[in-house]
């Protein structure tokens, strides 16, 4: 049986690399290097909505889970 590798990805100018456990992570700086300065804040802005509202209905969540737990 043959072993599945993975896709080399595209990269293009990485800005940080690291390891979160076994997953390779890289920062990529495509999405704001050649954009105005208005869209690179806009950009910021939604993944900051996008991962506070993630990170909400996580510990709303958890809260419930642990509240199930204590009944």
């Amino acid at each position: 049986m043959s072993k599945l590798s993975p896709n080399p990805l595209k990269t293009g100018n990485i800005v940080k690399e690291f390891y979160l456990g076994k997953t390779h992570v890289l920062i990529c700086d495509e999405a704001c290097r050649d954009r105005p300065l208005e869209e690179q804040r806009q950009s910021l802005h939604n993944v900051s909505r996008i991962a506070s509202e993630a990170l909400r209905e996580r510990l709303v969540r958890e809260a419930g889970q642990n509240q199930e737990d204590n009944t």
